[in-house]
């Protein structure tokens, strides 16, 4: 999951090199962190948040096949 995230948000971002993810397990949850340049953030996010919540999707579909469950966070 963490690779398939990585591919998907480096190519939102305008500037890919500066796109960071943390990975952290929280109560049986596996969490991912996102950090962006503040002009990527919009990218990421998308027109009333579509794009992340797009991808949050995914990633559920994803976790819920492999038994789990996972927390995507874009910090303000």
């Amino acid at each position: 999951m963490e690779e398939f995230l990585n591919f998907v948000l480096r190519r939102l971002a305008g500037h890919p090199d500066e796109v960071f993810l943390s990975h952290a397990a929280v109560d049986g949850k596996d969490v991912f962190t996102v950090q962006a340049r503040q002009t990527d953030l919009p990218r990421i996010i998308g027109k009333r948040g579509q794009t992340i919540h797009a991808i949050r999707s995914l990633l559920d579909a994803a976790a819920a096949k492999h038994g789990g469950k996972v927390r995507l966070v874009v910090p303000d």
